[in-house]
């Protein structure tokens, strides 16, 4: 009687997992990357050269990858813009991937208005409609990488980090000595970026710009100090922070690999635009990818 207990048992937890005939989506695909903590940069995080260009290919398929240390926008005459423009039409891709938002709708009326503009995001988008081809996000969106942030950690440590990175590197010290209009902003941009299109539910109280200085001094040891802001790198081996920093990379880095793998699928040839950090960062997950497409 025990027995068939059991197998009646086993049989209920069978049904209750698959008796609607759905399967389980699998697992996302983890893709091998290099730690933060190991990428090679000189002293001021550089990388090897301004752009820093990396090909993965086999005998079909083709990935072109700039990693680009950011400049100002108004340097249009810079290296690096050339360097771009020369790997582009070098390569002729069938379609290209950016970093910074959805471009695809995009217009500009010369290369100069592209650059001063949105600077290398721009150039990849007019070389692309040069060659009549798509220009695709390879960012995530920021509600996604927000709900995965937070399933790691709590609501303080992840807007410590997130409104450090996002608004107050933005900031100059002047602003946020108007105390009043400091509050303010930090207000607007709890509620349109991280509640609004982040998607983020937060109580009124971790609304506040209280809230968010006492989570910085909880995670640094030290007061909130616009002058003395933490640096957001991620190569600091010490300290919760530069952790959850590290964190933020890595999920779009998955992100970025995920998508060049599901267009190699349908293309031939890759051309990448992104920060030359995420490309030392996903170089093993790129040759992963390169070795099972062919």
């Amino acid at each position: 009687m025990k027995g068939f207990a059991l197998l009646l048992l086993f049989i209920v937890i069978l049904w209750s997992c698959g008796g609607s005939g759905k399967k389980a989506p699998p697992p996302a695909h983890i893709y091998p990357t290099i730690s933060y903590l190991d990428i090679k940069l000189d002293a001021a995080g550089h990388l090897p050269s301004n752009p820093y260009i990396l090909r993965f290919e086999n005998s079909k398929k083709h990935i072109v990858f700039c990693g680009v240390n950011h400049v100002d926008k108004n340097k249009i005459d810079d290296p690096m813009y050339a360097g771009i423009e020369k790997a582009f039409f070098e390569f002729k891709p069938d379609v290209c991937v950016n970093e910074g938002g959805d471009v695809s709708n995009k217009k500009f009326a010369s290369k100069q208005a592209a650059l001063l503009k949105d600077g290398e995001i721009g150039l990849t988008k007019i070389l692309a409609d040069s060659l009549k081809i798509k220009t695709v996000n390879g960012d995530m969106t920021d509600s996604l990488e927000f709900k995965q942030l937070l399933k790691q950690y709590t609501p303080g440590e992840f807007l410590a980090y997130i409104a450090t990175e996002r608004f107050m590197w933005g900031l100059s010290p002047q602003e946020a000595d108007d105390t009043a209009a400091f509050k303010k902003s930090y207000a607007q941009f709890i509620k349109s970026y991280i509640m609004k299109t982040g998607g983020v539910k937060l109580t009124p109280h971790q609304q506040t710009l209280a809230f968010y200085e006492a989570n910085y001094q909880k995670l640094l040891n030290r007061p909130f100090n616009i002058r003395e802001l933490e640096p957001t790198n991620p190569f600091d081996p010490k300290g919760k922070f530069q952790e959850i920093g590290r964190a933020s990379k890595q999920i779009r880095d998955q992100h970025l690999l995920s998508t060049i793998d599901s267009l190699l699928k349908i293309h031939n040839k890759v051309f990448v635009v992104f920060g030359g950090w995420h490309l030392l960062t996903c170089e093993p997950g790129l040759k992963q990818i390169i070795d099972k497409n062919k």
